[in-house]
C-alpha cells in the first residue's frame, strides 16, 4: 500500500481525517499538498472546514475506490450501519472521529496493525497476535458487542501480549469523562479478556495533541460540574502519550515488557541504590543519596506522587526522555536535577538483544 491509498483508507476507517494528519501519513508537506489537491479535483475526498475544525472525508467516488482495492480492509467501515462517513456535520460528533483518527494515524506510524485484514478477532483466541505484537482496535470494532459501553469516551482498545489498554484522545481539552461509564468499559474488557485466559487487568492511555496539555490534565480537577477529566482510581495506572513523533518510543515501551523491563535494569545500574515495589514512586537513590525517579513512561497517577514527594524531600532526580522535560521541570519545579535518556541510544540498546 503507497502512502496516497494509505491516505484514502486512514480515510475510511477514520469518518473524518484532520487535515493535519494528512502529513503525517505523507511525510512531506508540499507532497501532502499536491496529493490532496489532486485528491479534491478528481473527486475523491470533500473538505469540512467549519466551526474552526478542517477535516477530510471521503465521496462516493473515493469509496468505491478504496472498497475495490482494499476491501479487506475498509469494508467493515464503508458499508452498512457501521459507516464512518453516517456521522453529520454537528461539530461534536466531527471532534469525536477527529479523536479516534488521531490515534488510528499514530499508532499506523508507530507500526502496529489497526487495519481488519492485519489482525485477529478482538478477544479472540489469538487477540494480540498471541506472541505478544500489539494490535489495535476502533471503537466501532467492539462497542457493537454491548449496550452498556456506547457512551465511553474510549477510542479503542490496544493489545500486546498480557498488556492491555483502554485509548483515550482528549485533543487539546479535557474531554467529558464519567466514571461510572468509563469503569463499566474496563469491567466489559478485562471479563472479555478473562474469558479467553489472557489479561488479568486494563490499564489507561490517554493521548493528547501536544506535551504540554499533560500538565492540565494533572491538575484538573474535574471542572465545575466535575464531569471533565481528571486522574481518578478507574484505572491503576493512566500513560499519557503527546501525539507526536518522539513519543513512539513510549508506545514500544507499554507494548513490549521485555524492552520496558530491560530499560528499567539499565537505568537502574546508574543509581546508589535500588529499590522498588509497583506502586512506589522512587526507582532507589542517586549517587548523591537523593530519591531517583523514572518518569519516561509518563504514568500520571506516578508524577502525582513524584511531585508530591519532591515537596515532602525538596530534592531528587527525575529520568525522562528530552522532549518531556520541559513539562516535567514546569509540573515539578527546576529544584530537582533532571537526567535526559537519549531515545536515539535507547533504541539501538533496545535493539541490541533482537540483533
Amino acid at each position: 500500500m503507497n502512502k496516497q491509498d494509505a491516505l484514502l483508507v486512514l480515510m475510511a476507517v477514520s469518518g473524518e481525517l484532520p487535515a493535519d494528519m494528512a502529513e503525517a501519513v505523507i511525510g512531506s508537506v508540499s507532497y501532502t499538498a499536491a496529493v490532496i489537491t489532486r485528491f479534491k479535483q478528481e473527486g475523491y475526498i470533500l473538505v469540512r472546514n467549519s466551526s474552526g475544525c478542517k477535516g477530510y472525508v471521503l465521496r462516493a467516488k473515493g469509496k468505491r475506490y478504496v472498497l475495490s482495492k482494499f476491501g479487506e480492509e475498509a469494508a467493515f467501515f464503508l458499508q452498512g450501519a457501521a459507516e464512518t462517513s453516517h456521522v453529520k456535520g454537528e461539530i461534536d460528533k466531527r471532534l469525536r472521529l477527529h479523536r479516534m483518527s488521531k490515534v488510528w494515524v499514530f499508532l499506523w506510524k508507530t507500526g502496529i496493525p489497526v487495519f481488519r485484514n492485519e489482525k485477529p478477532e478482538l478477544f479472540g483466541t489469538a487477540s494480540g497476535d498471541g506472541r505478544g505484537k500489539p494490535t489495535y482496535y476502533g471503537s466501532l470494532e467492539f462497542k457493537g458487542r454491548t449496550d452498556a459501553i456506547k457512551g465511553s469516551r474510549a477510542c479503542g482498545i490496544l493489545l500486546a501480549g498480557e498488556s492491555g489498554y483502554i485509548v483515550y484522545h482528549s485533543l487539546s481539552q479535557r474531554m467529558r469523562w464519567a466514571k461510572k461509564m468509563e469503569r463499566t468499559v474496563r469491567s466489559w474488557a478485562e471479563k472479555e479478556s478473562m474469558g479467553q485466559g489472557r489479561l488479568q487487568r486494563f490499564d489507561a492511555v490517554v493521548m493528547g495533541d501536544t506535551m504540554e496539555f499533560m500538565e492540565e490534565l494533572l491538575l484538573s480537577d474535574g471542572g465545575v460540574k466535575g464531569n471533565l477529566f481528571q486522574v481518578d482510581d478507574i484505572y491503576e495506572h493512566y500513560f499519557y502519550v503527546p501525539v507526536q513523533k518522539e513519543a513512539q518510543i513510549q508506545v514500544l515501551l507499554l507494548t513490549d515488557t521485555k524492552k520496558r523491563s530491560r530499560l528499567r535494569e539499565f537505568l537502574c545500574t546508574v543509581l546508589k541504590q535500588t529499590k522498588y515495589t509497583e506502586y512506589q514512586a522512587s526507582a532507589g537513590t542517586d549517587q548523591s543519596g537523593n530519591p531517583a525517579y523514572f518518569c519516561y513512561e509518563l504514568e500520571m497517577r506516578q508524577l502525582l506522587r513524584v511531585r508530591q514527594e519532591l515537596g515532602w524531600n525538596g530534592q531528587g532526580s527525575i529520568f525522562c526522555f528530552p522532549y518531556q522535560r520541559a513539562v516535567l521541570e514546569s509540573f515539578f519545579g527546576k529544584e530537582a536535577r533532571y537526567c535526559e535518556i537519549v531515545t536515539k541510544k535507547v533504541m539501538e540498546y533496545l535493539c541490541q538483544e533482537e540483533n
